[in-house]
C-alpha cells in the first residue's frame, strides 16, 4: 500500500521528491510490544521491492537498527541514514535521554558515520541548509 500510495504521489504532485522511511516497530517505553516483528529478511525485501517499484524514490534507514545492518544496507540504495539522533523530547537540548521514545541502536556519532561512509565509498551529505536548527539562537 505504501508503494502504491507513493506511485500516486508521485504522479500527481509531480514536482516532488517521494521519501520513505522504514522503522521497525519496536518494544518502546510503558510496555508498549508491536504484534509482530518485522525479521531483517522481510526488512530487505521491503527495501528491495521499493527500490525495483520506484527507482528515484528517497530510502531512509533509521538508527534503531544496528550499525552493522545499515551498514551493509547502503549498496541496496539507502539514500538518507542519521548519525548522532536523539529520540527524547528536548533530546538535543538537553542530557537527559531517560523519556526516549525508542531505543537507538546505532549510536555512532557523526563524524563515526561519515568516517563509515568515506571507507565504503560515499560522501557523506549533511542536512546543513537549515540554519534554526544548528543555531537556534539567529
Amino acid at each position: 500500500i505504501t508503494a502504491l500510495h507513493a506511485r500516486y504521489l508521485s504522479r500527481t504532485f509531480w514536482r516532488t521528491h517521494i521519501t520513505v522511511s522504514f522503522p521497525r516497530i519496536r518494544p518502546a517505553e510503558g510496555g508498549f510490544a508491536p504484534r509482530e516483528i518485522v525479521e531483517d529478511r522481510q526488512l530487505v525485501q521491503m527495501i528491495c521491492a521499493m527500490r525495483i517499484f520506484m527507482p528515484d524514490i528517497g530510502l531512509v534507514l533509521s538508527t534503531r537498527e544496528s550499525a552493522e545492518f545499515r551498514d551493509n544496507l547502503l549498496p541496496l540504495g539507502i539514500t538518507q541514514m542519521s548519525a548522532g539522533s536523539s529520540t527524547a523530547p528536548g533530546g538535543y537540548g538537553e542530557e537527559d535521554q531517560s523519556t526516549e521514545q525508542f531505543a537507538i541502536d546505532d549510536d555512532r556519532d557523526p563524524q563515526q558515520f561519515a568516517e563509515m561512509l568515506r571507507s565504503k565509498g560515499y560522501d557523506p551529505v549533511w542536512k546543513d541548509w537549515d540554519s534554526a536548527f544548528i543555531n537556534p539562537s539567529r
